[in-house]
């Protein structure tokens, strides 16, 4: 992961003070040029589902080559993020004071207490917002997450099951109305083996190397995403494609610019677009040409699995690196948003 170095924050330099017109204050540490971006292939391994108010599964029509457009399946941003989150705390929790203190999205600061009860290394990797003595505190994501795509059109990917949520023993009788019931519905799911991908970036080089490791850790290996899940559980396993970074973001590394690289209007049955290798591979000839720095599939999974393990065989200088960290970063929010300490 060194080879990043250039393109990352340095977690001893989250932040930096300012002299001003009458004192001093302590601000964010300046943004420089570096972009990193992690690029996934989110896996389908049982039915998902991806929806807002209507039944049906959300999508967008995506402009290809020659004029021609096609329907692809797109989950927001938040479908993944959210889960991820929630896992991030979950790590903070399994170590002894390194974060984690209160509930996902509900941080809730009395006046006496400090920013840094609140706010964490979590808070600092997918940002956090509260209200503190009347005060907005607002933390700003360092890493962004883009929307998932399929790679292939949605009419490829996308079915649906028919159900009634009647009466228990499965008939239509409503036993109150006396009647047969209406409540007949549609479950539409993504299917299982549908390939979607997703980037990860980082900007302005705020994301520290620690951080970038509780992201890899965040992501884990599989999870429960979007609707229904309690129907479903476990429906995506998640494939780390590789890390690619530069001074300058790129438009390659846009899903929506992939989805358009990749397209095939006459070969949509090809291996590529239902086989995780050799779609990573592609990925790879694609994105590592237009980029400075690359980590490849296999390089970058062998990097979280290493991470994974630590779990197992080094569990407490992992928690000691949690715990350090968690200093540093308590440190720069309490430094930021209560001012500079007297000495």
């Amino acid at each position: 992961m060194n080879r990043f170095t250039p393109f990352l924050g340095n977690i001893d330099e989250l932040f930096k003070t300012t002299q001003g017109e009458k004192k001093e204050y302590v601000q964010p540490a300046l943004k420089n040029l570096g972009s990193l971006s992690l690029v996934l292939v989110r896996e389908a391994i049982a039915p998902v589902v991806f929806r807002n108010s209507e039944e049906e599964i959300t999508d967008i029509e995506i402009a290809l080559n020659e004029g021609n457009s096609e329907t692809y399946v797109r989950a927001v941003a938040n479908k993944f993020k959210y889960p991820e989150k929630g896992r991030g705390l979950q790590i903070l929790r399994l170590f002894n004071k390194a974060g984690g203190k209160m509930p996902q999205n509900k941080i809730v600061l009395t006046k006496k207490m400090n920013p840094s009860e609140g706010f964490d290394l979590n808070s600092l990797v997918f940002g956090d917002s509260t209200v503190w003595d009347s005060n907005v505190l607002p933390v700003k994501a360092a890493v962004n997450y883009s929307d998932a795509l399929s790679l292939l059109p949605k009419h490829y990917c996308v079915d649906a099951t028919f159900h009634n949520r009647a009466f228990e023993d499965g008939t239509l009788f409503d036993a109150e109305s006396k009647k047969n019931s209406e409540n007949l519905f549609n479950r539409h799911f993504v299917k299982p083996g549908t390939l979607l991908v997703q980037v990860l970036s980082t900007r302005g080089r705020l994301l520290p190397q620690m951080g970038l490791d509780h992201l890899l850790l965040s992501l884990g290996v599989a999870g429960t995403y979007g609707g229904q899940t309690s129907v479903y559980g476990t429906n995506i396993r998640t494939h780390l494609a590789g890390i690619y970074a530069g001074r300058f973001e790129q438009p390659e590394t846009s899903p929506y610019q992939i989805v358009r690289t990749l397209a095939n209007p006459e070969a949509w049955d090809e291996p590529l677009f239902k086989d995780v290798k050799r779609l990573t591979t592609r990925l790879e000839e694609v994105l590592s040409p237009v980029h400075d720095i690359t980590m490849t599939a296999q390089e970058v999974g062998d990097y979280q699995n290493k991470l994974l393990q630590r779990f197992e065989s080094d569990f407490e200088n992992l928690e000691k690196d949690y715990q350090e960290a968690a200093g540093k970063v308590a440190d720069f929010f309490d430094q930021w948003f209560k001012g500079k300490k007297e000495k």
